[in-house]
């Protein structure tokens, strides 16, 4: 049975404590600020480093334990693997990207292995990526941070979509939580559909604007704004800030 250690106890690390937990098969522990994260970190075979990029300078300076030998496994945005080896003085490193959907099994993991992994330890880390939800290797780093920008930020890109829908419901007299559940059951209700049928998002688009219709005198209006470009600036924005936080 595996040894795994979660170092960092916030939402993330919490929901894939919760998770591995019960899908059972190893031998967990979860490591916050009050721990002794040395005595834990020196008993795992398996590290999964689950803190805020800002502090992992932080971290790694604290951590006395020889790391070489261990599986670490980084699901922190922004930190590339170059970085993670030199820090933690290690070169088994898995660089993965979740998002929050893993919390119900739903996440699109995102992962990239320096040549150091051997076979057996690479199964082992998609067997706990499955775990989340689906996963996806990819050969070339530079993915991870372009992927993650609609995978990993976008939860919270279309938590904020919904929150604009939301407040015009408000304008038009609707009470907040009127508006919050209206919004929510259309997210929730799309969400399913797409996933039933299998459609693209180009095809659900197109089967809910009829010639004419509402949707489509909607759609024609953000897009004479220019909805997409303001779309590529907040990629772009957070493709920015991911190369500053690897710095």
């Amino acid at each position: 049975m595996k040894k795994i250690c979660i170092v960092g106890m916030g939402n993330m690390g919490k929901a894939m404590m919760d998770i591995l937990s019960e899908r059972g098969g190893f031998e967990l522990s979860g490591c916050e600020k009050s721990d002794d994260m040395n005595k834990k970190l020196e008993q795992a075979e398996v590290v999964i480093i689950a803190v805020k990029p800002q502090v992992f300078g932080e971290l790694a300076k604290s951590i006395t334990v020889d790391m070489r030998g261990k599986v670490v496994i980084s699901i922190m945005a922004g930190i590339g693997i170059e970085k993670i080896k030199a820090a933690l003085k290690t070169d088994k490193v898995i660089r993965t990207l979740p998002n929050l959907a893993l919390k119900v099994g739903q996440s699109l993991t995102i992962w990239k292995t320096t040549e150091e992994i051997a076979d057996d330890e690479k199964a082992l880390a998609k067997e706990i990526l499955m775990s989340f939800g689906k996963e996806m290797e990819v050969d070339d780093e530079s993915k991870i941070s372009s992927i993650g920008v609609v995978s990993g930020c976008g939860p919270g890109f279309i938590a904020y979509f919904g929150e604009q829908m939301a407040g015009f419901l408000m304008k038009q007299g609707l009470s907040e939580e009127e508006a919050e559940k209206v919004t929510r059951q259309t997210l929730i209700g799309t969400g399913e559909v797409v996933k039933r049928n299998n459609w693209n998002l180009t095809d659900m688009r197109k089967k809910v604007s009829s010639k004419g219709g509402l949707t489509e005198a909607g759609v024609n209006a953000m897009e004479a704004e220019g909805l997409g470009k303001v779309f590529e600036k907040g990629g772009d924005a957070a493709l920015k800030r991911n190369e500053e936080l690897n710095k």
